[in-house]
């Protein structure tokens, strides 16, 4: 079971006695030793339930353990580098309230703890004890207004083509039985070795689409013949390589008419690399000029009721970063993002600030009905019809079954339409034989005899929205969101939030969650250095 180190007689030369007039309020390691740390052993019965009690081996503490890690990611550093600062660096072993005798541990250790927090399902624990500081201190409170926005994670593998992936998927694969020494091989095994294990493709050669294709029909047929072989294997069948392995298959090649071909259109989240198989590519906009290969982040931070002084550093903490697939949708994000800070005691938000990604006709009913606000713009109608009347233009009244067009006129009929593609009701307003005299003819019909519009159930809320969207005040308050951008960057720039450096979702979502804690200490510092610092002046 892991201890805590005992606490001998203090000394006139002990790292307490010598550091603590170096680092004045407002310093990062006198912040984290001073309320870090506290919640950090407040958290310990959290953190020794992932260790087995009765192992007979020496334990290291899981706390210090724990500090570590936050204090790696605060600083950008590596396991081995981390080891180092823990047995060198003045700053760590008074942050850590450590001696001058404490030289550290292997840095496997730092590995090993990282497994046993995501076995425990306690990834998310340093930022859950910053944050109960923050909420214990007033800083963060419970129910506050946020904002969200979302930003792309590359992964930590190379970015492969189609054919590289493939082959490469084979070559892992025959590596991995290699080690087993499996009986009764096929024949093809000895040019399978030479082709996917001991030649390397110059792929700068093969510009060709044709020689690419054959190139990649003919991994397709090697997969399949030692996939065959494998169902005659059941042991080696059920190894994650020979999973991965059937997996790559299915997701680049088909059977037409009973022939091997390749897939011409990609499967949304397929396998991009098997070093990380769950890293997916994704883009940012319908033309695809922003693309990775990675995962998505999504970030909530809280928002002030009031901008802060001149020069006065940010007073607003990150409560949420939630890692999810880079082809989940910003909506789907925003959800799993709002559950998971309610689980640790934050309440929903009483104000929500985000772009249109975050914002459309049920996420505005679901609001209205919890009784909170959902500020941000909504898409323009994909009924607009360039200088016809858009949508917007009518006043559209589901509640009442009719809708008034520009022109003043009441619709004739309303239904209800299933839209099957979308898997919700619509409503069709029509106008009817009225338009045909109407003068507005020509700007809200065109070439038609009648104008139909096609709305979605919650459309008051849409409608509200958009008109809302023209005014000053709303401007004013949507304005609010931008902060989250300077957010985003600082998390790029100082966390490193923009490259993983672990491989898998799981592994991804963990450092995440350390690097929203890293920054919120460091903002807690800078707050508690500028108000220390605005003291002094007025003192003066």
């Amino acid at each position: 079971m892991s201890l805590p180190r005992e606490r001998r007689q203090a000394s006139f030369y002990s790292v307490n006695f010598v550091a603590d007039g170096l680092f004045e309020p407002g310093s990062p390691y006198r912040v984290f030793r001073e309320e870090v740390l506290p919640a950090l052993r407040h958290a310990r019965p959290k953190l020794e339930v992932l260790y087995c009690p009765e192992n007979g081996r020496p334990a290291l503490d899981p706390v210090l353990m724990a500090g570590v890690t936050i204090l790696q990611f605060m600083e950008k550093a590596p396991d081995r580098k981390a080891v180092e600062q823990v047995k060198l660096n003045l700053g760590w072993k008074y942050a850590l309230d450590l001696e001058w005798e404490d030289t550290g541990f292997h840095p496997t250790s730092l590995v090993v703890f990282r497994d046993r927090l995501l076995d425990g399902e306690a990834e998310r624990i340093g930022l859950d004890a910053v944050l109960n500081r923050l909420v214990d201190k007033g800083l963060v409170r419970k129910r506050s207004k946020q904002r969200i926005d979302s930003t792309h994670v590359l992964a930590n593998v190379s970015k492969m083509s189609r054919l590289e992936a493939t082959r490469e998927a084979m070559g892992v694969c025959l590596e991995d039985l290699c080690k087993q020494n499996p009986e009764g091989l096929p024949e093809a095994w000895p040019s399978w070795i030479e082709r996917y294990c001991e030649t390397e493709v110059d792929y700068g050669q093969l510009q060709e689409p044709a020689r690419m294709i054959e190139k990649l029909r003919q991994a397709g047929e090697d997969m399949a013949a030692l996939w065959a072989w494998l169902e005659t294997q059941p042991e080696l069948k059920e190894r994650d390589k020979a999973k991965l392995l059937k997996r790559m298959f299915d997701e680049q090649f088909e059977l037409q008419e009973g022939k091997l071909e390749v897939r011409r259109v990609q499967l949304a989240g397929c396998m991009q690399n098997p070093h990380d198989p769950e890293a997916q590519w994704s883009s940012k906009d319908p033309s695809k000029k922003s693309q990775w290969v990675g995962y998505k982040a999504q970030v909530l931070e809280t928002v002030g009721e009031a901008p802060g002084e001149g020069g006065q550093p940010t007073g607003q903490f990150i409560t949420e970063l939630t890692t999810t697939e880079a082809v989940a949708s910003d909506l789907a994000g925003m959800k799993t993002a709002l559950e998971a800070q309610q689980q640790v005691g934050l309440e929903m938000p009483t104000h929500l600030y985000a772009d249109a990604a975050y914002v459309n006709g049920p996420e505005l009913a679901q609001a209205s009905e919890e009784g909170r606000e959902l500020i941000g713009p909504v898409k323009s109608s994909p009924q607009s019809k360039g200088e016809l009347y858009p949508v917007e233009s009518f006043d559209i009244h589901l509640a009442e079954g009719f809708g008034t067009c520009p022109a003043g006129c009441r619709s004739t009929s309303c239904s209800r339409v299933e839209n099957y593609d979308r898997g919700q009701p619509m409503y069709r307003l029509r106008w009817g034989s009225q338009c045909r005299d109407c003068p507005l003819a020509d700007k809200c019909v065109g070439k038609g005899s009648i104008r139909d519009v096609v709305v979605t159930p919650n459309h008051d809320h849409l409608q509200k929205r958009r008109r809302e969207m023209g005014s000053e005040d709303f401007q004013r308050e949507a304005r609010k969101r931008n902060a989250i951008e300077g957010t985003i960057s600082e998390l790029v720039r100082g966390y490193g939030l923009r490259k993983t450096r672990y491989r898998g979702l799981a592994k991804t979502r963990l450092a995440n969650y350390f690097i929203a804690a890293a920054c919120n200490i460091r903002r807690w510092a800078q707050q508690i250095a500028w108000l220390t610092q605005v003291a002094s002046a007025q003192a003066a």
